[in-house]
C-alpha cells in the first residue's frame, strides 16, 4: 500500500495518499486541538490485492497543561469501527510524545478505509495532534505518499539557536537554522548532520514533530559547541524566495554491487545555518531509514550576478595613499580595500534596484585578524531607512583570498546596499579584497551517495538539479530529436575542446576544432533507412536522431574515440565477429551473456577496449531500446541504460565530475548568435555575463567572441591584456581576419603596446616583434639606427635584429583613429583639451556624461578602447573609471 499520513504542523494541512475531516476540533499554530467529544477522521484505500496482516499507526501527539499540572485528554482509536486502543492517554510532559499502534488485518478491508481518533467525554484538556502516519509494519517495497495529482504542501522548519562552549554554563545567541528534508515519503527526520563547504561540521537530534533539537557543532576553525534550537515557526514553500534556496533534485536508486538503476521520488533539500553552503547531508528518520548525501557544487552563475549594476561604493574610511580603496572592490584583482578599526561600514549604490538573494565577501591577503567576524547586509531605496537583510556573527575565513558566499531569501529590490561590520578578528583594521551580489544561490549540479531502508541492504543513490526547469538538449534533459541532440552534442563538445589536450584529440581535424563540433554532417534519412533494412529492425528513436545530428562521433567519452557512421552500424557478431567471439561466453549474474552479445547492435567504432552495445529485446514502451557498455575491465556488462541518450548522458556526467574545476558549460546557440548576445550584454553594462558569453563564443571556434572578451577584459584589469592580445589576437590569423586589420591596428596594437610597455624590464624587443608588420617600417640610419627595417618576411623580428629598431618602430607607430559619434567626438576634444591642461576631474566628469550616447554601428565595438590607448586620458582613466566606463549602459541600451 501506499503509506498514508496527515501532518498538521503547517497551514494548510499536508494530507498524503488520503481525506481527512473533523469534528469539534480546531487548528492551533502547528498541531490540531482535540477537545471532548472531538475527534478526526483520516480515509486511505486498500486494494483486494494489498491486503496486510497488520498496519502500523503512529501518532505525534501532546496533551495540553493545565496551569502547573499535566492535562488529562485520553483518546479512542478505531479504524472501520474496530477498536485500535480505548482511553489512552500520551504521556504528558512539555514536548510531543511518538507512540505507535499495531492494527489487525481483520480490521481492514478493500476500499476505503476510516481511521478515527476522538477525545474522550471526560477530557479535562486538549490533545494537541501533530501528525497522524498509517503504514505497513516492515516496508520492503518502494512507497508512494503523494500522486502527482495531490502534490502536497511541505514546510520549512524555523529554528531560534544556540551554542555554547564545552564546560561553559552560558549559551550565546548563533545564527537561525532552516531545515528542509523530503525525500517525497512524508518522513521527518529525527536525526541530522551536515558539513559546510569551510569544513564546518554539525550533528542534531530532533523532538518528535521537530519541535527542538540539540547536538555539537565543530566550526571551521575546530571550535566545538553544543548546540540546540527551538523552533522558531514553520514556512510554506509557496513563499517563492524559499524556493530561489531550495535545492530540488530528481533522483534515482540502485547501482550498487552492478545492479541497474530506477527513478524514485524528487528529494528537496535545504539546510542553512548562517554559514556557506553544505557540501554533505546525513540524515535518519523514526522508521530506521537513512541516507547520505555528498553535493557536486556549482559556482555562481553570470546570469545571476548583479554585481556590474553597482555605480558607487563608499566606506567608513581607507587608505587612498596606499589604493586600498573601496572601489577595489568590485574588480576581480589582487588589491583590496583597508578601513581603520576593528567596525566598519560600506555602501554600495546600484543602477536600478535589484533584489539580492546571495553575496559572496572575499578575504584579503595578509593579517586573518582583519577579516570580518560579525556584520549585518542591509537594503534601503532612500539611503535613510535601513532594513536588515542578513545576520551573520563568528564567521571566518579559513585562508587568503577565500572566497565566501552567503544565501537569505530576497524579497524586495534596493537601490542601495550597505554591510556593516560590527566586529572583525582582532586587529586594529578591517579588510576585504572583493565583493560580489547575486540575484540568488548557486545550485548544486547533482549529487552521489546513499540509501538505507530498515532492515535492508545500502543502495546507490544520486540526484540531477531541478532548480532550473530543463530545456530541450540541456545537460539535465535526454536528447530526443535531431535539434535537441544538435544542441546537446554542441554543449559536450564545447566541454571536452576546452579542457582535452593535443593527444586526446589527436584524431579530431582542425575543421572540426575551429568548428566546436566534434561530430560530422547527420545522416540523411535515406541513409538510415537502407540501415534499418539492413538490419531488418526499426532503430529506436534516441539513436536514430542521433545518427540524424551527426553520423558518428569522435570522443564521446574518455575511453571511447569514435562511434560508427550509419553504414557501418551492425550486428557484434556481423561487425566485428572476433571481439563477438571473444567476448560472448562471458558468464553474468542477472542475464545470458551469450544470447545477449548473440543479439546485440554495435554502435562504437574505436574505444579502450570498451564497445557500446543496445540491446533489441529490451524495449521500452516508447521504443527505446536498452543499452550496455561491455570493456575488458568488466567482469560483465556495465550498467543497464533505459536508451542510447542515456548512456551518452551517464558518460558525459562523468566526464563533467571529473574536469569540474575546469569544464565550463557553454550554452546552446550558434557562436554567431552569442557574439550577437555577448554584445548586448556588454552594451548593457552586464560585463560579467557578457565576459561568459564572448568565452562561450569563443569555444565554438568564434574569433568575434575571443577578441571582444579581450578588450572588454581589458577595462577590468588592463595590466594581463597584453599576454592575451599577443597568442589570442596577434597569433591567431582567424581573429585578425574576423576583426579586419584597420581595427586590430586601431584598438588590439595599441593597447598591446601600452601594456607591454609598462612591463618591459630589459630589451622590449620580445613584446613588440609580435607586432610584426603592423609596426611601420623604418628606412636604414633613421635616428641613427642602423637595421630600422631588417624583418623576416612574415614581419617578424629576425635574429640579428637590433632592439633599438624595434624600440623606433613603436615609437612611429601612429593607430588610425576609428570613426566615433558626433556627440561622443566632441566629448573626446573637449575632454583632451582638459586633460592637457591638468584637469583631470573635469575631464572624466565630460567622458563620464557622454558614455551613454556612445555607439558603433561595428558588430566588433563594444567600448570606446581610445580611452586606455590615447596617452592623453592615461591619468584621467583610472582602473576605477576604466570600469565604470564598461558598466555604464551605451547606445541604444542607455538608461
Amino acid at each position: 500500500m501506499r503509506a498514508t499520513f496527515a501532518d498538521f504542523t503547517i497551514d494548510p494541512p499536508r494530507f498524503g495518499n488520503g481525506t481527512a475531516r473533523y469534528e469539534r476540533c480546531h487548528p492551533d499554530r502547528d498541531r490540531l486541538a482535540i477537545g471532548a467529544g472531538g475527534r478526526v477522521e483520516l480515509d486511505f484505500a486498500l486494494d483486494d490485492g494489498e491486503l496486510p496482516e497488520q498496519l502500523t499507526l503512529t501518532l505525534i501527539a501532546r496533551v495540553s497543561p493545565l496551569g502547573e499540572s499535566l492535562g488529562c485528554a485520553p483518546i479512542d482509536i478505531t479504524v472501520n469501527g474496530h477498536a485500535v486502543i480505548e482511553r489512552f492517554t500520551v504521556p504528558g510532559g512539555a514536548r510531543p510524545r511518538e507512540v505507535a499502534f499495531a492494527v489487525p488485518g481483520e480490521a481492514l478491508a478493500a476500499g476505503t478505509n476510516t481511521l478515527c481518533v476522538r477525545g474522550c467525554a471526560e477530557a479535562r484538556g486538549l490533545l494537541w495532534l501533530y501528525r497522524i502516519t498509517v503504514e505497513p509494519s516492515r516496508i520492503c517495497a518502494r512507497i508512494h505518499l503523494m500522486t502527482e495529482e495531490q502534490p502536497a504542501e511541505a514546510a520549512v522548519c524555523v529554528y531560534r539557536t544556540e551554542w555554547r562552549a564545552p564546560g561553559s554554563a552560558e549559551w550565546r545567541p548563533a545564527p537561525r537554522l532552516l531545515v528542509h528534508l523530503d525525500r517525497g515519503e512524508g518522513s521527518l527526520p529525527a536525526r541530522l548532520a551536515w558539513r559546510g563547504q569551510d569544513g564546518a561540521e554539525a550533528s542534531i537530534g530532533f523532538q518528535p514533530a521537530m519541535t527542538e533539537f540539540y547536538g555539537h557543532r565543530r566550526a571551521a576553525d575546530g571550535t566545538l559547541t553544543e548546540y540546540r534550537g527551538t523552533l522558531e515557526g514553520r514556512s510554506a514553500l509557496r513563499d517563492s524566495a524559499l524556493e530561489e534556496v531550495m535545492h530540488r533534485f530528481r533522483t534515482e536508486e540502485g547501482g550498487a554491487a552492478g545492479g541497474g538503476r530506477h527513478l524514485r521520488q524528487e528529494l528537496r533539500l535545504l539546510i542553512e545555518d548562517g554559514g556557506p553552503p553544505v557540501e554533505r547531508v546525513m540524515w535518519g528518520d523514526p522508521s530506521g531509514h537513512s541516507g547520505t548525501v555528498s553535493l557536486l557544487a556549482a559556482e555562481p552563475g553570470p546570469e545571476a550576478e548583479v554585481t556590474d549594476l553597482v555605480t558607487r561604493v563608499r566606506a567608513h574610511s581607507e587608505f587612498t595613499e596606499a589604493g586600498e580603496v573601496a572601489e577595489n572592490l568590485l574588480h576581480d584583482s589582487w588589491h583590496k580595500w583597508l578601513g581603520h578599526g576593528g567596525r566598519a561600514w560600506l555602501e554600495f549604490t546600484l543602477r536600478r534596484p535589484v533584489a539580492v538573494g546571495h553575496y559572496v565577501l572575499t578575504s584579503a591577503n595578509d593579517v586573518p585578524g582583519r577579516d570580518p567576524k560579525d556584520w549585518t547586509l542591509k537594503g534601503s531605496n532612500d539611503g535613510e531607512h535601513w532594513v536588515d537583510l542578513d545576520s551573520r556573527v563568528e564567521e571566518s575565513f579559513a585562508h587568503r583570498h577565500q572566497p565566501r558566499g552567503f544565501t537569505f531569501p530576497a524579497h524586495t529590490a534596493y537601490g542601495r546596499y550597505r554591510l556593516e561590520i560590527t566586529r572583525n578578528a582582532g586587529e586594529d583594521h578591517v579588510q576585504l579584497s572583493q565583493v560580489r551580489f547575486f540575484t540568488s544561490a548557486p545550485h548544486p549540479r547533482g549529487f552521489i551517495g546513499h540509501y538505507q531502508r530498515a532492515g535492508e541492504a545500502p543502495t546507490g543513490y544520486r540526484g540531477t538539479s531541478l532548480s532550473a526547469t530543463p530545456e530541450p538538449g540541456s545537460p539535465r534533459a535526454l536528447p530526443r530529436t535531431v535539434e535537441q541532440w544538435r544542441s546537446y552534442l554542441a554543449e559536450y563538445s564545447a566541454a571536452i575542446l576546452r579542457v582535452a589536450d593535443d593527444e586526446d584529440l589527436s584524431g579530431v581535424g582542425d575543421d572540426q576544432r575551429a568548428a566546436g563540433w566534434l561530430g560530422f554532417e547527420g545522416a540523411d534519412e535515406e541513409s538510415v533507412l537502407a540501415l534499418e533494412e539492413r538490419l531488418g529492425t526499426r532503430l529506436p528513436p534516441s539513436y536514430r536522431a542521433f545518427l540524424g545530428a551527426s553520423d558518428g562521433w569522435l570522443n564521446i567519452s574518455p575511453f571511447m574515440w569514435r562511434m560508427r557512421a550509419a553504414k557501418t552500424v551492425g550486428w557484434l557478431r556481423e561487425a566485428d565477429p572476433e571481439t563477438w567471439s571473444v567476448i560472448r561466453g562471458g558468464e553474468g549474474e542477472d542475464w545470458d551473456d551469450t544470447a545477449f552479445m548473440d543479439r546485440a547492435l554495435l554502435v562504437s567504432e574505436e574505444g579502450d577496449a570498451q564497445h557500446w552495445l543496445l540491446d533489441p529485446a529490451d524495449v521500452s514502451e516508447d521504443g527505446e531500446w536498452a543499452a550496455y557498455i561491455w570493456a575488458s575491465w568488466y567482469p560483465a556488462l556495465g550498467d543497464r541504460h533505459a536508451s542510447f541518450a542515456e548512456l551518452v548522458a551517464e558518460e558525459r556526467t562523468g566526464f563533467e565530475d571529473q574536469a569540474a574545476m575546469e569544464v565550463r558549460m557553454a550554452r546552446p546557440g550558434s557562436a554567431g548568435e552569442l557574439v550577437a548576445e555577448g554584445r548586448a550584454q556588454a552594451l548593457r553594462g552586464e560585463v560579467r555575463k557578457a565576459m561568459a558569453t564572448f568565452e562561450q563564443a569563443a569555444v565554438k571556434g568564434s574569433g568575434a567572441g575571443a577578441y571582444l572578451g579581450i578588450i572588454l577584459g581589458a577595462f577590468l584589469d588592463i595590466s594581463v591584456a597584453h599576454h592575451w592580445i599577443r597568442n589570442r589576437v596577434l597569433g591567431d590569423p582567424h581573429v585578425i581576419e574576423v576583426i579586419g586589420m584597420e581595427q586590430i591596428r586601431a584598438e588590439a596594437a595599441p593597447l598591446y603596446l601600452r601594456c607591454a610597455a609598462e612591463e618591459w624590464t630589459g630589451a622590449p624587443g620580445g613584446y613588440v616583434s609580435a607586432l610584426g608588420d603592423i609596426l611601420p617600417r623604418l628606412p636604414d640610419g633613421v635616428d641613427g639606427v642602423v637595421g630600422a627595417g631588417g624583418v623576416s618576411a612574415g614581419g617578424a623580428a629576425t635574429e640579428g635584429d637590433d632592439t633599438a629598431a624595434w624600440v623606433a618602430r613603436a615609437a612611429a607607430f601612429v593607430p588610425p583613429a576609428l570613426p566615433e559619434s558626433r556627440t561622443f567626438q566632441q566629448a573626446l576634444d573637449l575632454a583632451r583639451a582638459l586633460a592637457d591642461r591638468g584637469a583631470i576631474d573635469q575631464s572624466w566628469a565630460v567622458i563620464e556624461a557622454a558614455l551613454p550616447h556612445w555607439h558603433s554601428d561595428s558588430p566588433h565595438r563594444i567600448a570606446p578602447v581610445v580611452l586606455l590607448t590615447d596617452p592623453a586620458f592615461r591619468e584621467v582613466i583610472t582602473p576605477a573609471r576604466a570600469r565604470r566606463v564598461v558598466t555604464t549602459p551605451r547606445g541604444e541600451f542607455r538608461e
